[in-house]
């Protein structure tokens, strides 16, 4: 199973990719969420998570997309999309659920790339 190594100083973080279901932004932090709804905060912007993202995971990094300024989302867990209301649910269908919000502009954007996955027969 790959996993994301997200290292700094005396910390460590190493999570399953197909566990992870996002990344949000508070200020010079940022937190990963897992798909048992486990959250830890680690001390790198989202701009340099990306950065991480590119660099371990290569094309398989691509199943993240930054989703505006304060998420990075795995497209895998994309389970509902409501551009009217600004609403993003990821789930797996069983124990995960969030709940997240979202400019119109960027949901527009997400439902597009998922549209074109699956219209490509790039995802199950």
């Amino acid at each position: 199973m790959e996993s994301l190594v997200i290292s700094r100083g005396t910390e460590m973080l190493c999570i399953p990719v197909d566990r992870l279901v996002y990344f949000s932004s508070d200020g010079n932090y940022s937190t990963a969420v897992t798909q048992d709804n486990r959250r830890q905060t680690v001390s790198y912007q989202l701009g340099q998570i990306e950065d991480i993202i590119d660099d371990q995971l290569g094309d398989a990094g691509s199943r993240f997309i930054r989703v505006g300024r304060g998420l990075i989302v795995n497209v895998d867990f994309v389970h509902f999309i409501d551009i009217s209301k600004q609403r993003l649910v990821l789930s797996d269908c069983l124990n995960c659920y969030h709940e997240l919000t979202a400019s119109r502009e960027v949901l527009i954007k997400l439902k597009a790339y998922k549209e074109a996955l699956k219209k490509y027969g790039k995802q199950e």
